[in-house]
Parts: C-alpha cells; sequence; structure tokens
C-alpha cells in the first residue's frame, strides 16, 4: 500500500466512526484508523466522545391536577370557486364627475343646536335647491304646483375666503333666519346678500308659538357687511 492509499484509507475509517460516533463500532474505526497511521507515519487523532445531553428537569404535576386537553379544535375553512361578477368600467359621466368634485359643506345649525351657537365669516357662494317639507321631506310647491326653491349660503368661517374647506358652512334663508338677514340687510343698508360679503348668525332659542297646536318658532340675530364698493347686501 503506497502512503497516499494509506492516508485515503485513514480518512475513510475515520469519517465512517464520526457517522456513527457515540457507538462500540466508531471506537473500533478509530483505533484502525491510527494504527494505520502509525505505521505510515501519518498524524493521530482521538477518538471524540459526543457531548452528553443535560437532562431536563422532571416537572411533577400536582396530585389531584387532571391534565387539560385543548378543547379548540382546529377549523378549516374551504373557500368556493365562485367568482364574483363585477361590471366594466367606464368614462365618469360629467354628473359623476361634478359630485366628486363639489366641496363639502356642514350645517351652520341644525336640530340639535343650542341657544348661542354661531357662525361667522364670508359668503362665498350663494345656491339654491328645492324647499322640503320638514317632516315628510317631501319638496313643497307653490300654487302653480312647481317646486319652491330655497336660497342657500355658503359661508367660510376658517378666517379665509377659500370656496373649500373645513370651514364651509351652509345656511338655508328661510324662516327665522331669512327674518334675522333681512334685518341685517336693511341695518348695512342693502337688499340681498351677495357673495363676498360678511355675515354673523347666531341662534338664541326658541320664541313664542304664533298659536295653539303650532311648532314655536327658531329665533336667529344676524350682523351683515356688504362687500367693498356694493350696495346691496
Amino acid at each position: 500500500m503506497t502512503p497516499d492509499q494509506a492516508r485515503d484509507k485513514v480518512t475513510k475509517l475515520r469519517a465512517h466512526a464520526d457517522s456513527v460516533n457515540g457507538t462500540p463500532e466508531a471506537v473500533l474505526f478509530y483505533a484502525k484508523a491510527n494504527e494505520l497511521a502509525a505505521a505510515y507515519g501519518l498524524p493521530l487523532t482521538e477518538h471524540r466522545q459526543p457531548a452528553a445531553e443535560t437532562p431536563r428537569p422532571n416537572r411533577a404535576r400536582p396530585s389531584g391536577t387532571q391534565q387539560s386537553t385543548p378543547t379548540n379544535a382546529s377549523r378549516t375553512t374551504t373557500m368556493t370557486g365562485t367568482a364574483t361578477k363585477t361590471k366594466p368600467a367606464r368614462p365618469a359621466g360629467d354628473t359623476t364627475m361634478s359630485k366628486a368634485f363639489t366641496p363639502r359643506t356642514r350645517a351652520a345649525f341644525n336640530r340639535t343646536s343650542e341657544p348661542g351657537a354661531q357662525i361667522e365669516g364670508v359668503i362665498v357662494a350663494i345656491e339654491e335647491e328645492p324647499d322640503l317639507d320638514y317632516r315628510t321631506r317631501a319638496p313643497k310647491l307653490d300654487a302653480d304646483g312647481n317646486e319652491r326653491m330655497v336660497p342657500i349660503l355658503i359661508v367660510q368661517t376658517d378666517g379665509t375666503t377659500k370656496p373649500y374647506g373645513q370651514g364651509l358652512r351652509k345656511v338655508w334663508v328661510r324662516t327665522g333666519i331669512a327674518d334675522a338677514l333681512i334685518g341685517a340687510c336693511m341695518d348695512a343698508g342693502a337688499t340681498r346678500t351677495a357673495v363676498g360679503g360678511k355675515v354673523r348668525l347666531r341662534y338664541e332659542g326658541l320664541g313664542e308659538p304664533p298659536a295653539p297646536n303650532f311648532s314655536a318658532p327658531k329665533l336667529y340675530t344676524a350682523v351683515y357687511e356688504p362687500p367693498v364698493g356694493e350696495g346691496e347686501c
């Protein structure tokens, strides 16, 4: 056997010994490998014993305690292969785009408004919409059967004149609010409100019912300042 052949055989013997380490067979193969290595002047290798595992402490369960068994069984959810049909997309129409890009507004006053509630700002737009019945929400009709319209002031209350933003408030000009604005316009020497004018509206509370079985009217006060250079309110 040549030295190279002896070296290869020693390597194979040690590899096999490592594969069965911890057994009597491993000890025998390590001994044969070292014997052959000594005969051909090759380095000797000590037998590597596997590290002993540290025994885990046995936790004793108190007497009389029953081992709990999980009661929540795993659930398997099977999804059906039913596909959801969706309508194909289409170009947005003028109405859709108009609604999407219309600035959002909040009502200046509502049913829960307390006496003393007020708004103040600049009128940035004046619009109109059908006047609805308070209880039925049906459009009110005039003597000719046409829908009655009610003017709406859009007031910016954040201190700017921007026609958009969180400060926009919507004021329906009717009943008590209309009475207050009429008086404010007359005090300012004008006849109606206009975009750019400044307004302050305050809810004062309930007045006296005009007759038995009638609801008490809501009372408001208003102050108006016409736009610069305009004589109309």
